[in-house]
């Protein structure tokens, strides 16, 4: 699967929720990129993992998620 970026909305509201995320998403296999920006509540995410993956690995830290590009 080729790399990509996709961006979600993720309800962060601290430096330690996106360091939740960050943390769950670097376990997830092909993921090589991650960033996050709390103000925003937006999370790009680099690598060949598929979308079901990221989403699924962001509701592992029970914050929700939408997927917005």
């Amino acid at each position: 699967m080729a790399e990509a970026t996709t961006t979600w909305e993720v309800g962060m509201t601290c430096e330690g929720c996106a360091k939740a995320v960050k943390g769950s998403l670097s376990k997830v296999a092909g993921v090589t990129s991650v960033t996050t920006d709390v103000p925003s509540k937006k999370v790009t995410v680099v690598g060949s993992a598929s979308k079901d993956a990221v989403e699924a690995a962001i509701k592992k830290t029970g914050k929700p998620v939408k997927f917005v590009a």
